[in-house]
């Protein structure tokens, strides 16, 4: 349990906190996501749920002990303190056995209820497999509260693509609401959701999404290219070698996005799918070096696909 307990406040510091925007995270680019408030809170050997004290700034008064020894009071440094209503309900972590005590976020009384089940799966959730947090936040993606569904998010964010793909998730209920909201920190999951959905009505809006992203060099087009071929299986994937990776005139950035997309879904598609970027990809990448040593670098992860030599009569390897 005392694993990365002293970095709490550094982890706390990068962490997509509630209400406060964050960074764009996702699973299926290859890098570690930023922590989660969940995250957070497993790191820590000493959590409480408490509410101002008048008249002492910094201070609160403790309702309830989640995790540690039995608390009445904490005190807050200056440097952390939130702007909490005087009945606000705020939950607060300790930075190791002899550190400060940080605030996390505020929250209502049904988000609350939901943090004190996290804590009391915290040992299970540590050192077990990611199933059972994945389907439990799941199922909170279409909460009534705001905080519940975005926290549900961030934590389907966090889980490796083909994890997300096998997962039983649930229809979004409001996703093309969310989706227009603007919100770049969950914009990316949400895109994998709409291709996930296998909803035909998100198809344009990939669409028009991609060929934007793509044309900005935006750093989340990949989760386009993704939720693209996922929805619209090989005419997905012929639109992509077509309208971008054909003309080969896209910085190598762009392209190295688009076929990252790509070697995800050549992993993790169906077979159809997957045999027609193998066989696409191996035929771009005999005329382009550069698309060539894309390929090698993405695809080779994980799967038997290498690029072909010029005089070659195999058009792909595909991964068994």
């Amino acid at each position: 349990m005392g694993k990365g307990r002293r970095q709490l406040a550094w982890v706390l510091a990068v962490a997509l906190t509630l209400g406060a925007g964050g960074a764009q995270a996702c699973a299926f680019h290859g890098y570690t996501p930023n922590p989660t408030l969940v995250d957070v809170l497993l790191a820590t050997e000493q959590v409480a749920l408490g509410q101002p004290v008048p008249g002492r700034a910094g201070h609160y008064r403790v309702r309830q002990t989640l995790a540690g020894p039995p608390l009445t009071e904490v005190e807050v440094p200056p440097g952390w303190r939130l702007n909490t209503p005087q009945d606000g309900l705020v939950l607060l972590a300790r930075d190791g056995a002899y550190g400060h005590w940080l605030p996390l976020a505020v929250m209502e009384e049904r988000f609350a209820q939901v943090i004190m089940q996290v804590m009391a799966q915290q040992s299970n959730w540590i050192y077990g497999d990611d199933g059972p947090r994945l389907r439990f936040f799941a199922r909170l993606v279409n909460d009534p509260n705001q905080q519940l569904r975005d926290l549900a998010l961030q934590e389907l964010d966090r889980v490796p693509y083909a994890t997300l793909r096998a997962a039983p998730l649930p229809k979004v209920q409001r996703l093309p609401q969310d989706l227009a909201s603007g919100d770049e920190a969950l914009l990316p999951i949400r895109v994998l959701l709409a291709g996930l959905s296998k909803d035909r009505a998100y198809a344009a809006y990939l669409r028009a999404e991609l060929d934007k992203a793509v044309g900005q060099d935006l750093p989340y087009l990949g989760a386009f290219a993704v939720a693209l071929t996922e929805l619209e299986g090989k005419a997905g994937v012929q639109r992509i070698f077509e309208e971008y990776l054909q003309p080969e005139t896209l910085p190598e950035s762009t392209q190295a996005r688009l076929v990252q997309a790509l070697a995800l879904q050549y992993r993790n598609g169906p077979r159809d799918t997957r045999r027609m970027i193998g066989r696409e990809m191996a035929a771009h990448a005999r005329r382009s070096p550069q698309l060539a040593r894309l390929a090698k670098e993405h695809f080779a992860l994980g799967s038997r696909w290498r690029p072909p030599v010029a005089t070659s009569t195999d058009e792909f390897v595909l991964e068994r």
